[in-house]
């Protein structure tokens, strides 16, 4: 799916940046070869898991394990996965990052960025930002909705994902609105990207790292105290291992 040259880019890149484990699991449904009444069948589910089979193929401290719904309800249900492709990565802290639908088009850079992020346990957010993110003690939401044609979106997605790395109990959901019409309906979605905190506040746009924070951290309410072993900040601007300057 990935074309050759490109995985070969993939590739090199891994190689100079990836420092620790990456764990993706993926939520897909098996494919019937029939049409079930009332059951719409997963457009994107074979694609993905495709793209994902490639990606973890590039690289030993990617690690993929695939899963049909219809098998596993309670590994679903451990992970909070609700619907189909649904994709998870995790590295060695206790956080989750959840996407739901194919990371495609302008989306699939920021995916590999953030499986950067993750392997290597780096944020790019402000100091302030790791301090207030750092003290929420409660679970709070984040979703963030995306289209594959968005050129703003795969910057909210990543710095979303990056608040998700510094506190577990920051619920990271990076949805691909297209193909679940169904939530685009329920949150009013009529322009991207659309971040919707706690079922409460919606923001649209490209929403300012500060402001993001502040709803997120009045929508969790009292603190914590922060915990050890937190992602490290790297400044905007640093050369990775790759000769890459990090945005």
């Amino acid at each position: 799916m990935i074309p050759l040259k490109d995985q070969e880019l993939i590739r090199e890149k891994f190689a100079r940046e990836l420092m620790g484990p990456v764990k993706i699991d993926l939520f897909t449904e098996r494919e019937l070869g029939i049409t079930v009444p009332g059951k719409r069948p997963c457009q994107y589910c074979k694609p993905t898991e495709e793209m994902l089979r490639e990606i973890s193929g590039l690289h030993a401290s990617i690690s993929l394990r695939v899963h049909h719904m219809e098998d596993e309800p309670p590994e679903a249900a451990t992970f909070g996965i609700e619907r189909v492709p649904g994709i998870v990565l995790r590295g060695l802290d206790g956080f989750r990052l959840t996407f739901y639908g194919i990371p495609a088009g302008t989306e699939f850079p920021s995916f590999l960025e953030t499986i950067s992020d993750v392997s290597r346990r780096e944020v790019l957010l402000a100091a302030e930002s790791l301090q207030q993110l750092s003290e929420i003690k409660s679970e709070v939401s984040v979703r963030v909705f995306v289209t594959p044609t968005c050129p703003y979106c795969p910057a909210v997605a990543r710095v979303v994902c990056q608040m998700a790395m510094v506190n577990p109990n920051i619920r990271s959901e990076i949805i691909e609105v297209n193909e679940y019409p169904e939530l685009a309906e329920r949150y009013n979605v009529t322009a991207v990207p659309l971040t919707v905190i706690a079922d409460k506040v919606s923001i649209p746009g490209m929403a300012p790292e500060a402001k993001l924070v502040e709803e997120i951290v009045k929508a969790a309410g009292a603190a914590l105290e922060v915990p050890p072993g937190a992602p490290k900040r790297i400044e905007r601007g640093k050369e990775r291992p790759s000769g890459l300057i990090v945005p």
